[in-house]
């Protein structure tokens, strides 16, 4: 568990489950995209079973709820894994063990069919959740659980992590801008190798392009970044400079309806974007220092 990176709380008591079976509990893992839930999961899954995946074949079940998320899943899939008396070769003494990634998209009835397996020993069988928010998790079984928050790791934490995985010449190439903005989701950097300078890239562009540039500028960017994506950059520009407004975060939120740009055509996304951030930003950065009031 050491190569992850892990804050010391959550790596210690990890560790402490592995070292002492007695003290396993079901495991409700929360946090944003990329903070570390599901390698930390697949890893613990691991060091349970002797620290090898081959270890834990047949002991292990990983399910994404987003696609198997109703209670067909779980009487099909769940119920008959833990009801097989199958063993590995390398079999250990470690509990079985089922992960539902992406699980507040469970329903509510596929919740509740697990709450058989819930009050189960879990030395026996063990139930990972791994979710972004715990709101969706059906308040009949979520005291089952020892529910364990992970964060969005800070920059110098962010590259610890990412030059484990990657190792330390490859993990060294993201900007700090990049890594906040994305808020450390070492995930879409490891499926985006090639967007790691992404957004301070696009900071210097926007400082440095002219005014009648910004248009073309916005209109280039946008098959890459999405309106939403660009959109919500625009915002933390904004708010990193201090240029943020009442009025700016307003306007902001009209242009980013979705049912009023799905009725704009591209080109004309890119000037509404153009126009907000000369207004908002540009313009008031020209300013600066503001002029004292009297």
């Amino acid at each position: 568990m050491e190569g992850l990176g892990l804050p010391p709380r959550i790596e210690t008591l990890l560790q402490t489950m592995i070292q002492n079976p007695e003290t396993l509990s079901h495991l409700l893992l929360i946090g944003p995209p990329g903070s570390g839930k599901t390698t930390s999961a697949r890893y613990f899954v691991e060091a349970l079973h002797g620290g090898k995946k081959s270890s834990y074949f047949g002991r292990a079940l990983f399910l994404n709820s987003s696609d198997e998320r109703g209670l067909e899943a779980v009487r099909s899939r769940v119920y008959p894994f833990i009801r097989s008396s199958f063993e590995s070769l390398f079999t250990t003494n470690g509990p079985k063990v089922i992960v539902f990634d992406e699980a507040e998209t469970l329903t509510d009835q596929a919740q509740i069919a697990l709450r058989p397996i819930l009050d189960m020993n879990p030395r026996k069988v063990l139930i990972i959740f791994l979710c972004n928010s715990i709101s969706r998790i059906h308040p009949s079984i979520v005291h089952k659980f020892l529910t364990i928050p992970f964060e969005a790791p800070k920059p110098n934490e962010f590259h610890h992590r990412i030059q484990g995985i990657l190792g330390a010449e490859r993990g060294s190439g993201m900007s700090g801008l990049d890594i906040l903005f994305r808020r450390g989701d070492i995930r879409f950097f490891l499926l985006n190798p090639t967007r790691h300078q992404d957004c301070v890239k696009l900071w210097h562009d926007c400082i440095s392009t002219h005014e009648s540039g910004l248009p073309a500028l916005f209109e280039h960017v946008l098959p890459k970044w999405t309106f939403s994506d660009l959109a919500m950059f625009l915002f933390f520009l904004a708010n990193a400079t201090g240029t943020l407004t009442t009025e700016a975060m307003l306007s902001m939120l009209a242009l980013s309806d979705t049912d009023f740009i799905r009725q704009i055509p591209p080109r004309q996304r890119a000037h509404l974007l153009a126009s907000w951030f000369q207004e908002h930003v540009r313009e008031k950065l020209e300013r600066w220092p503001p002029t004292p009031t009297a």
